[in-house]
């Protein structure tokens, strides 16, 4: 409980600052860094992940960063469904650790899904989202490329992420059926993708009104201001090459619900469909990624068996 409420005070401390960033006060570098101290925190409870069959820190690529490493959990041999979903956590590109997601990896491992939680380098103002994209494809491509070795299927992967996770998941879910885009996987292929309160039109985030120049360029990067370059980034940008099982979802407290519901607007002018579960709960702890960071509430629950149903129908 204690470990839940310290994640839960930093994701509702940083979630803060951002909002009055995008609502024109004027966010310094001292602010964003208390709240992302905070959030980088790792979580030391027992969870169920940690008593099933794993393998930790695994390096997707040689001779990396501590931080380019994925973990690998297998659900019990007797549930087992031989199917993977692989997570990108969240933390607005600055923020989060892989190991904090264990807990939202054993929901689904109790129900015979295997889990990868994946880590990659933060922005930092050298490094920006295209280095973070460009660890994720290499770490999709290692599972894809290895998955007979490490006892997987690749063709039974599927993706999901949660706030930024969500932006990195879909533009990896575009890219793997787009040759022309700027960074994506090329051995990777997921069966779907599904995003928890996602991140999505990356552009609308690099707001000067909002936030300090020395701000912008940590938690966006320092090409904050070149506007092709952001779209470029994007994942609004490429929704169309995206074709195969997308889910969403969000609430009435996600201080970002716009961004679900603006998926769900350009997936409506394409004409594709699309889970969203858009939970309408006036309750405070139904929030931003609840269903990652408090999974006893009962939406919580919800949003997660449908994530698994969600799963068994695209195979």
């Amino acid at each position: 409980m204690k470990a839940y409420f310290l994640r839960h005070l930093s994701i509702t401390i940083l979630a803060c600052i951002l909002i009055a960033g995008c609502n024109g006060l004027k966010i310094t570098k001292p602010m964003l860094s208390m709240a992302v101290a905070s959030s980088n925190k790792l979580s030391t409870a027992l969870t169920f992940a940690d008593s099933c069959e794993k393998k930790t820190a695994l390096p997707y690529v040689m001779g990396g960063s501590p931080s380019q490493v994925v973990d690998l959990y297998y659900a019990p041999s007797d549930i087992r469904k031989g199917v993977l979903l692989i997570d990108i956590h969240g933390g607005f590109y600055v923020a989060g650790k892989r190991e904090n997601n264990r807990t939202f990896a054993s929901a689904f491992l109790r129900d015979g899904f295997d889990m990868a939680l994946l880590e990659y380098r933060l922005n930092d103002g050298t490094l920006d989202v295209q280095d973070e994209l460009g660890d994720c494809a290499a770490a999709l491509d290692y599972l894809a490329s290895n998955a007979p070795a490490l006892g997987l299927d690749r063709s039974r992967m599927f993706l999901t992420g949660d706030s930024a996770g969500g932006h990195l998941a879909l533009y990896m879910a575009e890219g793997a059926e787009n040759p022309a885009m700027p960074v994506r996987p090329l051995t990777f292929r997921p069966r779907g993708v599904m995003l928890n309160c996602p991140a999505y039109d990356f552009a609308s985030f690099s707001n000067p009104a909002g936030f300090t120049q020395g701000t912008l360029e940590w938690f966006i990067g320092p090409r904050y201001e070149d506007k092709a370059w952001l779209e470029s980034m994007s994942p609004r940008t490429f929704i169309g090459s995206y074709t195969g099982p997308l889910f969403v979802s969000t609430c009435k407290n996600d201080f970002i619900r716009d961004q679900s519901m603006l998926i769900k607007a350009d997936c409506d002018s394409l004409g594709r469909s699309m889970v969203l579960v858009d939970i309408v709960a006036d309750s405070k702890k139904v929030g931003h990624v609840h269903n990652v960071i408090n999974l006893s509430l009962p939406e919580s629950v919800m949003v997660n068996d449908r994530m698994k149903e969600f799963m068994e129908s695209a195979l």
